[in-house]
């Protein structure tokens, strides 16, 4: 990667943990287990018209006596969390499930029950392109997934924001083009 100006296209994909796969090899989706990049049942989770990224930690100052004053010496990690904000600006099945906490939903449901699913938990994999639409950033995290806020129902387009809160895996990578 080459430091300069960008502008980035974001695309992003959920698989939901316990699915199964078939791609590189059948089986089902779990922290230490991760669908390939082009199985069929990664969801399109629509147009993305921004991602944000936060990376936070909790630090443990270290204080010396030089000779005798004590001076900060070491500053020692603790804990970290990474997360994405995802802006979305079309609805979808998977947006309607994450809203009103349903089951599992498809193109094809036409009935669901409020607040009868569990929390989501998934692989999410995004993908950044420059303005010259070359890729150049690829990532892919077991996280749990929800809808960020208030979701209005208006004669505006609906817009749905995504709060991925990214989880330990050892499968958790990202790739620079």
């Amino acid at each position: 990667m080459n430091t300069g100006s960008i502008i980035v296209g974001n695309h992003a994909f959920f698989f939901r943990d316990g699915d199964a796969f078939t791609l590189p090899a059948p089986g089902t989706t779990s922290r230490s287990v991760k669908p390939g990049a082009t199985d069929p049942v990664w969801v399109d989770m629509g147009i993305i018209d921004s991602i944000g990224v936060t990376h936070a930690r909790d630090e443990r100052e270290v204080f010396a006596p030089t000779p005798g004053q004590l001076r900060l010496y070491d500053v020692i990690e603790t804990k970290r969390k990474m997360e994405f904000k995802m802006a979305c600006e079309e609805m979808s099945p998977l947006a309607f499930e994450l809203l009103f906490g349903t089951l599992k939903l498809t193109s094809a449901s036409t009935q669901y029950n409020p607040l009868e699913g569990t929390t989501k938990k998934g692989w999410l994999k995004v993908q950044q392109y420059k303005q010259d639409d070359s890729l150049f950033n690829t990532v892919d995290v077991f996280v749990q997934l929800k809808v960020d806020g208030e979701v209005k129902f208006d004669d505006n387009v609906v817009k749905c924001n995504f709060t991925a809160l990214v989880l330990h895996s050892t499968l958790n990578t990202g790739t620079l083009a």
